[in-house]
């Protein structure tokens, strides 16, 4: 029974990439193949100078928890800041994003000894921008599998 509501659970969460997987199928890249690069490219954002785990975030960390469940993977989660402030501050705060991202897969049933966090602090912006927009954009958790 616990297996067919995870299978149930992955299902759901993954249909909002169906389009991405029909997609990969078109171009030749399997569908598992399209669900990793999901897990991969899809991040956890945050507003400035916050760690907490936003609402329109959760989708996100839900559908990172049911692949993890699938796949028996681990992640590395690297944490990220905008520019704004200092060194020692923004790699303090992308280590508090990455702890808070990790705490909340553990809370989804994910063992926390597949979770290994980092801080690149404002190191390697996703968007060399100095504005909203581009602050917006580097304030993130973003996932890697080990």
């Amino acid at each position: 029974m616990k297996k067919l509501l995870l299978l149930m659970a992955v299902f759901a969460l993954a249909l909002p990439l169906a389009g991405c997987a029909k997609r990969a199928v078109d171009t030749g890249v399997s569908a598992d193949d399209a669900l990793r690069l999901a897990f991969l490219n899809d991040h956890v954002y945050f507003d400035f100078d916050r760690y907490n785990i936003r609402a329109d975030q959760v989708p996100t960390l839900q559908a990172k928890a049911a692949y993890l469940n699938a796949t028996g993977g681990s992640s590395e989660l690297q944490g990220y800041a905008d520019e704004r402030g200092t060194e020692a501050y923004n790699l303090a705060l992308g280590d508090r994003r990455a702890k808070s991202a990790r705490n909340y897969l553990v809370d989804l049933g994910i063992n926390g000894s597949r979770l290994y966090t980092t801080s690149y602090g404002e190191s390697n912006p996703r968007d060399p921008g100095h504005n909203e927009v581009a602050w917006a954009l580097n304030r993130r958790v973003e996932f890697t599998l080990r």
